[in-house]
Order: C-alpha cells, then sequence, then structure tokens
C-alpha cells in the first residue's frame, strides 16, 4: 500500500457541480426506508450507505453517492460493493475500509473512489491528544469538536467539509 490520496476539495466541489436537485436523501438500509416513496427517491440526489444500494438498484433508481464504511460489509460481500460501486455516480469509502481490503480491493478503491479520512479512531484520549484537537478546531473553522478536560470523556466531533476529515461515528452525516 502506498501513499493514499484522500478526497480534496476540488472533488468535493466537483459533487456538488454534479448534483441534480437542491437537496439528498440519505438512505440507510432500515425498515423505515422502504416507506420512502419511490417518486421522491427517484426526483432526489440519494447517498445510499452500505448495503441499502440493493433496494435502490432493484427499484431502478441510481445512487448519486455510495458510501461504504462497514469493513466487514467488503470482506463479506465484496461482488455487491463492486456492483453497488459501478451503479453508483460517485462511491466514497473511509480509510479504515480501504486499509483493510484486498491489494486487488485497494487497486479499485484507487481508481474508482474517493477516501475519507478521519480525525480520530478512538474517542478517548490523552493530554497530548486534546492538544492536538485543541490546535486544529482553532486551525479548522469546519471542525465542530468537543474536547473533553477529563480523561474519561469522550471526543464529540463534526467536520463540515469532508476534504479535511470526518470525526469517526456510527452516523453518515458527515457525507451530506
Amino acid at each position: 500500500m502506498g501513499s493514499v490520496n484522500f478526497i480534496t476539495h476540488a472533488d468535493v466541489l466537483q459533487l456538488i457541480a454534479k448534483r441534480t436537485a437542491e437537496d439528498c436523501i440519505i438512505f440507510l438500509s432500515g425498515p423505515t426506508s422502504r416507506k420512502t416513496p419511490l417518486s421522491l427517491l427517484r426526483m432526489k440526489d440519494v447517498i445510499a450507505v452500505n448495503g441499502s444500494v440493493q433496494y435502490l438498484l432493484n427499484n431502478n433508481v441510481k445512487p448519486f453517492l455510495y458510501l461504504l464504511t462497514d469493513v466487514r460489509f467488503l470482506h463479506r460481500r465484496r461482488e455487491d460493493f463492486y456492483n453497488f460501486s459501478r451503479n453508483s455516480q460517485f462511491t466514497i469509502v473511509n480509510l479504515d475500509v480501504y486499509e483493510q481490503a484486498s491489494v486487488d480491493d485497494q487497486k479499485y478503491i484507487e481508481e474508482n473512489c474517493l477516501i475519507i479520512r478521519s480525525f480520530y479512531r478512538r474517542e478517548k484520549g490523552g493530554f497530548l491528544k486534546k492538544i492536538k484537537f485543541n490546535i486544529l478546531k482553532r486551525v479548522h473553522k469546519a471542525l465542530l469538536i468537543s474536547v473533553p478536560l477529563s480523561k474519561r470523556g469522550r471526543l464529540a466531533g463534526f467536520c463540515k467539509d469532508i476534504s479535511i476529515g470526518y470525526c469517526s461515528c456510527h452516523t453518515i452525516a458527515y457525507t451530506a
């Protein structure tokens, strides 16, 4: 694995320029997602996560953006990943997925996907980590992060510009 080319601000501007609707729908794989009218999904740009793309493709809805954040999905459903990626306008994977992918999968990701970096992998950290994030949030105004004083406190953050990174979390709102 060589050096990784992360998503850039120019990439983000390209995504914005390619939008077809003023707003988007973040489509997840839960049962309530299927209650979203297909007509609405066809009118909006859809950001689909992990395995939720299957429902969209089965109903002739091409995702604007396919986001893969689950390493297990790539390992267990590799062919689905390739199918979903090829049938979406854009594909974004996080660094964890890229790092744990096979050499062949890494090559595909490098050539066909955008890769996002994370600011942190663990929500807890020592004194130096707290200093680092306090400096980063002053440098990057798009980084909204709460750095607790307590050693037991957890970092909680959000970044409004995915080209500088995202905060590790179990939500995909950072892509919207």
